[in-house]
């Protein structure tokens, strides 16, 4: 999972911009940006749902093993050498951590998983970066059958991309 949720500012919604709006109309009346600040999800039905930057994670199914520098390091080698070189190396330099480690990751794919927890570190750093923009952009993150995209909207007035329909 080579980070899984991919920026995107270009990216055709699939849901209008009324949906989004009431959600977008509340992040802009903020006076700070923290974790309670709103953002969207819309799954996979296209259904759009409210959500706080700390409860991102209610609706994603996010493999924190995945983020682990070790999981990681495999990942960085099994691109360089291929997966079975980067495996014995890994299982010779770290044995049995990165063997359980290794093991909750293909659980936590098995089960759905589609970001890692440093992804939903970059979201939130996204999200911040969408705050500060005038007029504010609101983070929506599109979930895919597999992975999902990150997304700063703003109103379509303002928005240079141009992907809602009126």
């Amino acid at each position: 999972m080579d980070s899984r949720c991919q920026i995107s500012h270009n990216q055709l919604m699939k849901r209008n911009w009324t949906d989004i709006e009431p959600h977008w109309m509340r992040l802009s009346s903020r006076t700070v940006f923290d974790l309670s600040a709103e953002c969207v999800v819309i799954d996979q039905q296209n259904e759009v749902m409210q959500t706080t930057l700390s409860g991102l994670s209610t609706h994603l199914k996010v493999s924190s093993a995945m983020s682990n520098p070790l999981v990681k390091q495999f990942i960085a080698l099994a691109k360089d050498r291929g997966a079975e070189n980067a495996m014995h190396k890994m299982l010779m330099e770290a044995g049995e951590e990165f063997a359980q480690l290794w093991k909750e990751a293909q659980s936590d794919l098995q089960r759905g998983a589609i970001t890692t927890m440093d992804d939903l570190v970059e979201a939130i750093s996204t999200a911040k970066k969408g705050y500060d923009e005038c007029p504010r952009r609101i983070l929506v993150i599109q979930v895919n059958q597999r992975d999902c995209d990150v997304l700063l909207v703003g109103p379509p007035d303002y928005d240079e991309s141009g992907f809602f329909a009126s």
